[in-house]
């Protein structure tokens, strides 16, 4: 009797069993091996009664207790099949963890090695890690920064901007901005900061890349400040030329007006007056012109750089002080841009230079256009210069004016010199 039930209940066992293995079906990638092994469990619950139904009705019938046997090989080679299976599977499962964990290695690597500053946070800004860079660049150790949030080590003015920014990522997945961050000990550092959703060992997180644009910033400001000197020097020689050209000659009109109202022609005639007065009026009309000229030439706009650059070299050509040769063939472009004004400004101030500092006996300018780059090349035949005490002395030449006017409109501009060889320059820029 307990035999019989030893064999019910296992019988009961393996129906379980085979319910189990079926509902993992919907956990498992290789269903294959486990529809076999519940085909395997089922024969297993199968010839267990079938052993019960041999013992009791049919007395250990041999034909039974074949068919018995045949069904423990079926059950022997499922269950080896399966078990092959289940261990193909588990030998990719063990790949792709070493996978997953060469993949963790590699990106701690790169994490902690990079030389940009990678914050990751949740979605309230509170730092979940960072790498070994923003622990150097801020001065905080990891322990520290794990209790703060981005609000903490903004300044004042961007602070506040911190859940803005961290909307526009989540609504957009990503985000590229600038940002300013305060380091331990209270100094600025300027950052471009690139953000964007990842997942992150299952849930979702920012994650952060900073980098420094202290230098960018500063050369900003420096261009900035350049284009604020230039245009203040603008205003003063402008101011110069009113007050010793024009001023003059209106001041001498409005003395001969004033007598020809009060009608004192005691020193001079009427018709002398009348005719001084013609005169001065043309001579405050000419140097309005000049004066105009020099702000923004009529020619340049009229008829273009070629010309404008052709006229002031043919000026100064007149003055026999030096010789430029003037190359202007390849030039085909038409319409006035922005891009031709700073080019016109800086062949003057070129040319201005070399005149001054220089002591060159010719100067070569070439301009030519492709589609629509356009290169100009400059060189004289001067004394020379080190180029890099030049462009670091601020004074120099006035050449960092003539790159800082460049860089406003992203331009290039290359200047070699050597002491007794003369200078070259090349400026290239894309005009709209």
């Amino acid at each position: 009797m307990v035999y019989q039930i030893i064999i019910f209940l296992t019988t009961l066992v393996l129906i379980l069993a085979s319910i189990f293995i079926l509902r993992m079906l919907s956990f498992t990638r290789s269903r294959k091996s486990w529809i076999i092994m519940t085909f395997a469990v089922l024969l297993m619950a199968f010839a267990q009664i079938l052993e019960l139904v041999n013992l009791y009705f049919f007395n250990n019938n041999l034909i039974i207790l074949n068919i018995y046997f045949i069904l423990n090989l079926i059950i022997a080679i499922s269950i080896t099949i399966a078990v092959k299976q289940i261990g193909k599977i588990l030998k990719r499962l063990k790949q792709t963890e070493e996978q997953r964990t060469e993949s963790e290695n590699r990106f701690k690597l790169l994490f902690d090695n990079s030389s940009d500053e990678i914050f990751l946070a949740d979605f309230e800004g509170n730092f979940i890690e960072v790498n070994q860079e923003v622990l150097k660049r801020l001065g905080y150790t990891r322990e520290e920064l794990m209790k703060k949030n981005f609000v903490d080590i903004k300044t004042p003015d961007y602070a506040p901007l911190v859940q803005k920014n961290i909307e526009i990522i989540l609504k957009n997945g990503q985000h590229v901005y600038e940002t300013e961050h305060l380091t331990k000990d209270g100094k600025i550092v300027f950052l471009e900061m690139n953000s964007r959703v990842i997942d992150y060992f299952g849930k979702k997180a920012i994650l952060s890349i900073a980098r420094d644009i202290t230098e960018r910033k500063e050369l900003e400001r420096k261009i900035a400040a350049a284009i604020i000197e230039t245009e203040e020097r603008e205003r003063k020689r402008f101011a110069t030329d009113l007050h010793d050209g024009l001023a003059p000659l209106l001041s001498t009109i409005k003395l001969y007006t004033d007598m020809l109202k009060k009608g004192n022609f005691n020193k001079i005639s009427y018709n002398e007056a009348i005719t001084a007065v013609d005169e001065l009026v043309d001579k405050a009309i000419i140097s309005a012109r000049e004066i105009s000229n020099n702000i923004m030439p009529s020619i340049l706009l009229d008829f273009g750089l070629p010309a404008a650059i052709k006229n002031f070299c043919d000026y100064i050509n007149k003055t026999n002080s030096i010789q430029i040769h003037l190359d202007t063939s390849q030039y085909k472009l038409t319409g006035h841009r922005i891009e031709e004004t700073v080019l016109f400004q800086s062949t003057k101030e070129l040319v201005h230079n070399t005149l001054k500092h220089a002591q060159a006996k010719n100067i070569e300018i070439f301009l030519e256009s492709h589609e629509n780059k356009v290169n100009l090349y400059y060189k004289d035949d001067g004394k020379g210069f080190n180029v890099e005490e030049k462009l670091t002395n601020p004074t120099g030449f006035g050449l960092n004016n003539i790159a800082n006017k460049l860089k406003t409109i992203n331009g290039l501009f290359l200047v070699k010199s050597k002491e007794g060889e003369g200078m070259s320059v090349l400026i290239t820029l894309q005009v709209k």
